[in-house]
This record gives C-alpha cells, structure tokens and sequence, in this order.
C-alpha cells in the first residue's frame, strides 16, 4: 500500500516549470508536442483493436495485442511528459517508462519468434497465381459438369420441395411432440420405449435424467390384465397400419396407477417399431369427479333454498327446476320442461309475463318481474322472478338461472302498512277531534259549577235556590267525575291493567244502577225509558263495570235521541247459558258505512255544533271493552239515517269454575260520626286541604292539617292521629317517605293511612300499598267512601 501511495508522491520534486529556465513558448511546445503524440498513441492501437475484434480468425494475434499495448503505454509516457510540467509524479512516470520497456522487449521477442513463420507465408504473387490456376480448374470443371448440371437441376429441385415438405412435417411433428398436450413416445414390440417426451414422462412420474439413465419399458408397467388388450393391438396395428385407441393403465414410477388412453400406429420405415398418443384421464377423472361433486353441491343448495329455482338453455327451453318447484306447483317434471311451465302463470298476466321474457333473451337482458304463479292448492301468488345469463369466455350466452320468491307476505305486509298508516292518520285525526271535544266537555260541567258559585255569593239567604244550585253543582261534578273515569278506564283497557271483581248478582240490581245513573240525562232530554225484565236472571259480572256498560249505552242513546223520544232498555235470556241486553232508541241512526267502526276510540255518528250532547267518542269503545272481558259479545243494528239504533249485549250467564261471591253494597248517605277520630289531613293544595278538613269535621271528627310530609310527621307526633289522610305529591318530603317513617314508628304502627290522590292506575295502588297505606282514593273522594273507610277502622 506503501508503494502505491509513494508513486502519487510529488513532495521530492518540483513542478518542470521550475526545472530551468523555460519560457511559455518553449514549455507548451513540449506539451502540446507530448499530448499530441499521445493522442496519435491512443488511436493507432484503439484501432488496431477494433481490427483484431472484427478479425477474430487472424494469424498472429498476439503480436498484434503487444503491439497495442507497446503503443498504448508509449502514448502514456508522453502524456505524463506533458502532465509532469503541473504534477512532477515522477516515480509513476518512471513506472510507465518500465512497463513501455517490458512490453517493448517482449513485442520484440514475439517479432524475433514469429517472423520465420511470415517468411514461411506464401506471398500476394504467389497466391494470386494459384487463385488464376483455381480458377482455371474450375471453369474447365463448370465447363464439364454443365450437362450434368443439366441433368441434376430437375432432380435436385425436386429433391429440395420434398426435403423442404419433409422439414416442415418434421417441424410439426416436434412442436407437437414438444407442446406436452398429450404424452407421445416411440416403442417397440419388445417392450421398451425408444423416444419419450415431457408429458409422458410426467404421467409415469418419471424424470429426464431417469430416462436417459435407466430407460423405460412399457412390458413392465403395464398391469397383467392389460397385456392381452396390447398384444392384440399390435398385432391390430400391424395387419391394418393403427390401432385404434382403447383405455388402459399405468404403473407409475412411484406405484400408484395411472388410467390413460393408449392408440398407436407403426413406424413406416422402421419395423416393429410404433409411435404412441398416450392421454392421461386422471385428470379428466378429477374434473368429472369435482364437476359431478360441484353440480350435486349445487342441486343441494338449489333444493334447500326457499325460492324456485330453474335454468334453461340459451334460447329459454326450461331443462331444470329444482325440488320447491315441483312441490309448490304439484306438476312432475315431464309436465314442466320447455314451455310447459307457462301453465303455471295465471292467464290474464301470461302474455306479460312471456313478453318480458321473450324480450330479456333477444337483448340478453336480466329479467326482473312479478309473475302470479299458480301452486297446487289452486291460490295464485306473486313471485319475484329473477333471471341471469351465463356467459362463455366470448361472451355469448350459454344458459340462464333463475329464481321465485314468493313476495305474497311482502305485499301483504305493504298493505297492512299502507292500512296501518291510513288508520294512523285517522287515529291522528280523531285524535285532534277528540281534543277538542275533550276542552268542550270539560267546559260543560265547569260551567255551571263555576255559575252555581257565583249563585252561591249572591243568593246566600235563599235557601231553596241555594239547594237547587247545589243538585246542579252536584250533578255535574259528577258528570265530570265519570268522564274523568271513562278516560282512566280506557286507558287502563288499553294497557291490560284493569281487573274485573266479579261475583252474583241480579240483573235487576244492575239496570237499577245504570238507569240511576243515566236518569238525569234521559230526564233533562225529556225521553221516555221503558224498562223489560220478565226474568230476574241472576249472573256472574263485575257489577259495577256492568253497570257502566248499561248506562254508557244509555247515555249514548240520550245524547243522540231528539228530545222526546223514547228509549227501551230490556232483558231477556237468548239461550240457556247466555242473557242479552238490548238498548233501543228512536234517535238519529247510524249509517250503514259506520256500524263497523262506531266502536272505535273518538268514533261520533254527529260532531255538529248544534248538537245539545256531544261526548268524547269514548264510551262505545269502553262498553266493547268492557263486555269483551266478561266473555261477551255487543252489536248494533240500524235501518238508516234517522231511524234509531239498537245495540245488543250478549253475555254468558256464568264461566264455569267461577266461586260464588256475595257483593257489599255501599253505604249511601252521610251522617255524623257516634264516636269522634282525630283526623290529619295532608295536601300541599291548601284549598283541597280545608274543604277535605271541613267535610270531615261535619262527620264529626276532631282535624288537623298539614302542607307537606314532613310537618306531617312532626304535627303526627304532637296530635297522635288515628287516621291520616295523605297527598302523594308534595314538596319537601311526598306522601311515599311520609307513610314509610310514619309506619316505623311505634306510635304510627296501628293509623289509619289512606291515600288521596289523582293517580289511580293498579301500579299506582300497589306503589301506594308497598309505602305502607291501607286504602287508596282517587280524587274527588266521594265522601260516603270516606265514611264507610273511617267506620270500618273504628268497628274494628
């Protein structure tokens, strides 16, 4: 390494522009002079090079490739000359001086070598003589050899067209042997193979080299029981020139069998020799197998989907169904193949059906319609019916596959839904209907409760007027109170949380019930009722919900009744085990397009403004509900508009298995209390609370009264109340917290708690039940209730 890096060691010398005294002129002589010559150096042998690479065949090569190098290294002296004047690398110029003197020495020992050999060399004279003398020999030879050039032509152009025709067949036949399509070899009678190729080979999972090594003899890997069927082939082959081809098989290298098909034909001009197509059918076999495998999977699949399933060929002959086809239709297949299947399409649609179908294989198109198809219960269904070409690598059509799917429960659900909607609206709009006729029979009895107030003021010493107002203020106050229950009933029907306390009862005891209850109104219409029992039939209802569904159906006869007419309200057994109450009226009808739907919710016959009695739409709705969870049944007959109604309840006189139980009617009328109770009454309404107080002080009762649950608790403590009557809603502390304290207490263990609140739904009254109370009333408590709760307590 040393060496190398000291031949690029200029530190010793100067620059040759410092090496005496040379002038500009002088110096660049020199240069110009060396570079020159350097140039011409670098030429002469770049070209005696490119001589010795086109002339690769010529004598003396190595002369030649010494005197480049001679050249070439000479060149380099003088470049350094010329390069020393700015970088006096003068060891590496004496380095090339000594290569350019080798290489010199041994050119010159090369000339010394080689010229003996040139002289040997004939020279251009002589070779030009012999050429003359060539020439010479040859024209005379040209000369006797025309005739029989003359002669040969023919036969050698012939000669040439039949080896070119046999270069050509040759040519084929190994692109043929070589394209491995089929395996191909050459055999003789002996049993061994001469000529094999790559597919053949491949077959009998043998290598090249194996061959080549060992060879192959087709005796040996032919099983026993085929070698009769060869030796008869040959023996075909020989006497008819082919043997025509038959199956067979292989024993392969490895052991395992290879199936084939095996022809072949003899060797012309080699006897007993023939060249044999051997055709491997394992892979066919493969494919046949995975193809059966891959149909039978998809005949599965076709079977096991719930649409029909079909395919036809390309011109749309039907050639398949699958299993639900067969089964939806009823039909076998004979009966359906080709057209036959159009029997299956109802025959108003058919011509459409075909002509979207006749249409989709002219263009090619998937088809996509509906098609009513016909099963083998006789009911025509609505089928999706879809179909999809399948096409070749070209892409023409082959076959078509396609599928129906029964869309009769979608199409029946997309009624239902548009029905649903439709009812949605109507429901919407009844729904705003009943709204404001909710305000409207809100106002009713408001009114002359608030007017009766006012009366009250003004008229405080008439007495007469004053009890006149207050059966007004009374009989709307419960007129609002039904109406406000009639709501809480249905929406208790709605959500399955009323329950029905059924026990025996005389029906005459309900009519009288009803017929009080709607009295007023018959009465205020001036209506004439006329009642029907010629058999006091004893039954199984809930008798106040029985109750209500008569004097609804009252009620409703009343309000739509012109003033004056006349209601019937009558009773009669309509089979052993079953009684009908019938309410007929002489009042406005129902029209024909309504007795369907007069039970719906918010459903009115009249909603005119002129109408003395509206209601909400309601009540026939309550009595359906009503009468439907005793087990019955209720109708309504009308012959028009204007000529009356009639509407038949049917009931069952008694459900089997059902325990006899007495009803406790209710104590009616109020009077003072023989003994006193103290009384604590809690409601943050102050105004609810003092009426309540006052109504229960003129029971005579001792009462005190609280805004919230937790002075409820402290004044509960001071005046040690035997009976508590409790808003649930309050601030502070609610009626819940209160009675859950008040029950832990020892002194609160053995109150009376009762409940007073709006709410009045069953998980209300169990909420309430769980806090600790023992009874719930819905406000406005009717006060004879409160009486009778107070004296139960205080008998027991």
């Amino acid at each position: 390494m040393n060496f190398f890096l000291n031949l690029l060691d200029t530190s010793d010398f100067p620059k040759r522009w410092h090496c005496g005294d040379w002038s500009a002129g002088h110096g660049w002589l020199h240069i110009l002079s060396d570079v020159g010559i350097w140039g011409a150096y670098f030429a002469i042998p770049a070209i005696l090079a490119y001589f010795l690479f086109q002339r690769k065949d010529l004598p003396f090569r190595r002369v030649f490739i010494l005197f480049v190098a001679f050249i070439l290294l000479c060149g380099l002296t003088h470049l350094m000359e010329a390069i020393i004047f700015w970088w006096p690398a003068y060891r590496l110029a004496g380095l090339l001086k000594l290569a350019t003197a080798i290489v010199s020495w041994a050119t010159l020992v090369a000339l010394v070598y080689n010229i003996p050999k040139v002289l040997r060399l004939r020279s251009s004279k002589e070779l030009e003589k012999e050429i003359e003398a060539r020439k010479e020999a040859e024209q005379a030879l040209l000369l006797s050899n025309e005739v029989l050039e003359q002669r040969v032509h023919q036969r050698v152009e012939q000669l040439n067209k039949a080896n070119a025709e046999l270069k050509e067949r040759e040519a084929r036949w190994r692109r043929f042997v070589g394209s491995n399509i089929v395996g191909v070899g050459v055999a003789n009678a002996e049993g061994k193979w001469l000529e094999v190729n790559g597919e053949l080979l491949r077959m009998l999972r043998c290598s090249e080299e194996d061959w080549q090594r060992e060879g192959m003899r087709w005796y040996d890997m032919t099983p026993p029981e085929y070698l009769p069927r060869d030796i008869e082939g040959i023996e075909t082959a020989d006497k008819h020139g082919a043997c025509l081809p038959y199956d067979k098989e292989y024993i392969a290298k490895d052991g395992t069998r290879v199936p084939i098909t095996l022809g072949y034909t003899p060797v012309e001009d080699r006897p007993g020799q023939y060249i044999c197509f051997v055709l491997d059918q394992s892979r066919l076999r493969e494919m046949e197998q995975a193809l059966k495998q891959s149909q039978a999977e998809f005949f599965q699949l076709a079977d096991a989907i719930p649409q029909m399933a079909w395919m036809t060929r390309a011109d749309g002959y039907v050639d398949w169904f699958n299993h639900r086809w067969y089964e939806y239709t009823g039909l076998s297949q004979e009966d359906c193949l080709g057209w036959s299947w159009t029997q299956c399409i109802q025959s108003e649609k058919l011509p459409q059906v075909k002509a979207a179908w006749d249409k989709s294989i002219e263009t090619g198109q998937q088809v996509d319609i509906v098609a009513p198809i016909r099963g083998a219960d006789g009911v025509v269904r609505p089928f999706l019916t879809r179909a999809l070409p399948l096409k070749d690598a070209d892409g023409e059509i082959v076959r078509w596959f396609g599928t129906n799917t029964d869309i009769s429960e979608q199409q029946l659900i997309q009624e239902e839904l548009r029905t649903v909607a439709a009812q949605l609206s109507d429901a919407d709009r009844r729904k705003d209907e009943f709204l404001a006729t909710l305000a409207h029979e809100l106002r009713n009895p408001l009114a002359p409760i608030r007017m009766g107030l006012e009366l009250m003021k003004m008229a405080s010493d008439d007495r007469e007027l004053l009890n006149e107002t207050r059966e007004t203020m009374e009989r709307q106050t419960k007129q609002l109170i039904s109406l406000v229950d009639d709501l809480l009933d249905v929406s208790r029907v709605t959500r399955g949380r009323l329950n029905l306390r059924k026990a025996d009862i005389k029906i005459s005891d309900i009519l009288e019930s009803a017929v009080e209850t709607s009295q007023p109104l018959i009465d205020d219409s001036k209506h004439r009722l006329e009642v029907i029992n010629n058999n006091d039939i004893t039954i199984h209802v809930d008798p106040n919900r029985l109750a209500q569904v008569v004097s609804n159906l009252l009620n409703n006869a009343a309000k739509y009744t012109p003033d004056g007419g006349k209601i019937t309200l009558s009773v009669e057994q309509a089979d052993p085990h079953h009684v009908a109450i019938e309410v007929r009226d002489t009042g406005i009808g129902i029209p024909a397009d309504m007795v369907e739907s007069i039970f719906m919710m918010f459903t009115q016959v009249d909603r005119s403004i002129e109408r003395r009695y509206s209601g909400l739409g309601i009540g026939l709705t309550l009595v359906k509900s009503l009468v439907e969870m005793h087990g019955g049944t209720v109708s309504v007959t009308s012959e028009g508009k204007g000529k009356g109604s009639q509407f038949t309840v049917i009931l069952p006189i008694r459900e089997e298995d059902q325990p006899t139980q007495q009803i406790e009617l209710p104590i009616e009328g109020l009077s003072p209390a023989k003994v006193k109770s103290r009384v604590l009454v809690v409601d943050d309404n102050k105004a609810a609370a003092d009426m309540l107080s006052k109504v229960v002080k003129m029971l005579g009762n001792t009462v005190e009264t609280a805004e919230d649950g937790q002075q409820a608790i402290e004044m509960a403590q001071e005046f040690q109340p035997e009976i508590i009557l409790m808003d649930l809603g309050m601030p502070k502390m609610n009626g819940y917290e209160a009675a859950r304290y008040i029950r832990q207490q020892d002194w609160g263990k053995n109150i009376l708690l009762i409940a007073l609140t709006g709410w009045g739904q069953q998980e209300d009254r169990e909420r309430t039940k769980d806090a600790g109370f023992d009874h719930h009333l819905v406000k406005p408590a009717d006060p004879a209730e409160l009486q009778r709760m107070i004296n139960q307590y205080r008998s027991e």
